[in-house]
């Protein structure tokens, strides 16, 4: 991927959520956005690059205060960097999971699989926020009696799930209003009553609302 298709981004859109939030249709009236590119669910596969970024924050921080010999277990540990290795794992991320499109001023994605960070969940939203470029967080909930009857979470216990959506909304919340200037906290069922309620969200991004096609993405039979 040629650089000039990062350097052209305005930021990197994530919508954070769980299973059944309806986060697919935030991610459709994400899209209306001019020049957007919004993918869906991929497994999470930055938890894994989350995780090497620690590790080596980690090591450098424990181990890499000073010079080792080659003898030494921890040899090496001084040179690492972990900022230009998180930018690094990001631009991967970029250029191989979203595959950045030529014109493209947001690109991003929904993952409904954040529940996996645990107690790491703000931690790894800011190695997301450290690594890409003006990285935006949207969070997503819905009513968790909703939510629960969906099929999606057949296998579980109802009061694992109960107390799971609720812990994430929680998190959700918090995180929305304790950096307000980078996240935004978005719920299903005002969505779907007025579109219009997207507002704020978009005026953070800086991008027009387009309402009438908003309402055209709400008429739209989802396929899952």
């Amino acid at each position: 991927m040629a650089r000039g298709k990062l350097d052209a981004l305005k930021g990197t859109i994530f919508i954070v959520t769980y299973g059944r939030s309806g986060s697919t249709l935030l991610q459709t009236l994400l899209q209306s956005i001019p020049d957007s590119h919004i993918l869906g669910e991929n497994y999470n596969a930055l938890m894994g690059l989350f995780q090497a970024a620690k590790s080596v924050r980690r090591s450098r921080a424990k181990k890499g205060g000073k010079e080792r010999p080659a003898n030494d277990p921890w040899y090496g540990a001084s040179g690492l960097v972990p900022k230009r290795f998180e930018h690094r794992l990001a631009r991967v991320f970029l250029e191989e999971v979203l595959q950045v499109p030529e014109g493209c001023r947001w690109v991003g994605f929904k993952e409904i699989r954040y529940t996996q960070a645990e107690d790491d969940f703000d931690a790894f939203l800011m190695f997301i926020r450290r690594a890409f470029p003006n990285a935006f967080f949207v969070f997503n909930s819905r009513n968790v009696d909703d939510v629960m009857k969906s099929k999606w979470w057949a296998n579980q216990p109802p009061e694992k799930v109960r107390k799971l959506v609720l812990k994430m909304d929680e998190r959700f919340a918090e995180f929305a209003k304790e950096h307000p200037d980078f996240s935004h906290h978005v719920f299903y069922e005002q969505t779907v009553a007025d579109p219009k309620t997207l507002q704020p969200l978009f005026d953070k991004l800086g991008e027009p609302l387009n309402l009438e096609l908003a309402h055209e993405k709400l008429a739209e039979r989802l396929t899952h």
